[in-house]
């Protein structure tokens, strides 16, 4: 090569590596353009066994299967509803819900045949041919990925109305059995069923209908004692229901809890085992936000009003009087510490006489006594409170004998205090 030409080489040279970091940065920018989500950080879970870096060892050391109910009662009727969101409270969780299991699935379910899964037989950890750095890198993922995969599952939209929770419990309880090792399900629920066996919505959440709906749901066969068989199950958040739907009471929560933990008995060979059946609830967190879908009806069952009746020997009021008694005052104050605690309850206030007094007397004085109690209530920080007042009561409530006139005019001189759990959204 001559003098000329080989300046000429260098020259050449020069100009294609002062231009080859311009195009290597264009290059590596055109690929994060091509992949701009920000879960594919999370695609190594989801290998499937024709993939080369599939872990066949963990894939038969157990499953978790994760359902999220996403009926209205759950997701809201509409968007801004404030429906739950268990994505980000559920993240603390997972950890202990997929400990001893390989594998894990997600999926969204509303009524009955409408179960579907957004995530299928991921890794619940890194393979053991990554090196040391992935593997600790990827373990740090997990939980992050798991809530990202909930929060899928939550934006879903059921395909048919009404909420069947054994319909899902069952369908879940299929892909379990796929798998050896341990077995988890998970069930992310307010519980609150509208078809199917176990359909509540003209429960009166007593204690009776429990063993007779877990009866009637092993004579339909929807659930028998083989359905769960060695799965360990855990039922989250029975009870809470988006803002813009009836709430339930703290007692209703706890029949909800009673209701699940016995047909998830049921569904358990005998004797049950302290982890076949657990109920608990997460945290607190933000309103579910996110985009309106469309919805199918979903009738949501009402919990039925709670009413508190004062008469008798422990009336608020001494006869042809307004002013709270001594007692009265410390029966309010008990009263007004539970009505605080619940989120969108509406208190109604009906104050009653009896007929000895004269007609124009009956409405002001029932007035008056309502109005007494309504203030009482007011200055102890419950809020929603009408006062009415009805006249002559007409019959004792709940009068299981047959009452002396002493007594039945004790009865009609009361206060009746009615609430109403409706959505704190109302």
């Amino acid at each position: 090569m001559n003098t000329r030409s080989a300046a000429e080489y260098h020259a050449k040279a020069a100009r294609v590596l002062a231009v080859l970091p311009v195009l290597l940065a264009g290059l590596l920018t055109g690929c994060a353009d091509q992949n701009p989500d920000p879960w594919a950080k999370c695609d190594w879970m989801s290998k499937l066994p024709d993939d080369p870096d599939f872990d066949a060892g963990a894939a038969r050391t157990g499953h978790t299967a994760i359902v999220v109910d996403v009926t209205s009662s759950v997701r809201g009727s509409k968007a801004g509803s404030g429906g739950v969101d268990h994505s980000g409270p559920a993240a603390q969780y997972v950890e202990k819900w997929l400990s001893g299991t390989g594998t894990m699935s997600v999926a969204a379910f509303g009524g009955t045949d409408d179960i579907r899964w957004v995530a299928e037989n991921w890794a619940t950890g890194p393979s053991e041919k990554d090196n040391e750095e992935n593997r600790r890198r990827r373990a740090g993922m997990v939980s992050e990925c798991v809530a990202h995969q909930l929060a899928e599952a939550q934006a879903a939209a059921p395909r048919s109305g009404g909420t069947d929770v054994l319909d899902a419990v069952r369908e879940a309880a299929v892909t379990l059995a796929e798998h050896r090792g341990p077995r988890r399900l998970v069930v992310l629920t307010d519980g609150l069923a509208t078809t199917g066996c176990a359909d509540l919505r003209r429960s009166a959440f007593e204690d009776l209908e429990i063993d007779a709906i877990a009866q009637r749901c092993r004579d339909d066969q929807e659930l028998t004692s083989g359905t769960l068989a060695l799965v360990d199950t855990v039922f989250v958040d029975l009870g809470r229901t988006a803002r813009d739907q009836p709430q339930a009471a703290a007692a209703q929560t706890d029949w909800l809890g009673k209701l699940w933990n016995r047909l998830c008995q049921a569904a358990h060979p005998k004797p049950a085992r302290p982890e076949d059946c657990v109920v608990t609830a997460l945290p607190a967190a933000e309103p579910l936000g996110g985009k309106s879908v469309t919805r199918p009806d979903d009738p949501v069952p009402a919990f039925p009003g709670r009413t508190y009746t004062r008469a008798g020997a422990n009336a608020f009021f001494s006869p042809e009087s307004s002013v709270l008694l001594d007692d009265a005052l410390r029966e309010i104050t008990e009263i007004a510490v539970e009505l605080r605690n619940l989120d969108g309850a509406r208190v109604r206030v009906f104050g009653y006489v009896d007929p000895r007094g004269g007609s124009a007397n009956n409405h002001s004085l029932s007035q008056a006594r309502a109005d007494a109690v309504k203030s009482k209530l007011a200055e102890l920080g419950v809020q929603n409170v009408t006062a009415t007042g009805k006249g002559v009561a007409d019959g004792c409530p709940k009068a299981e004998t047959q009452l002396s006139t002493e007594q039945k005019l004790r009865c009609d001189r009361r206060v009746d205090i009615l609430v109403d759990q409706v959505g704190r959204g109302r």
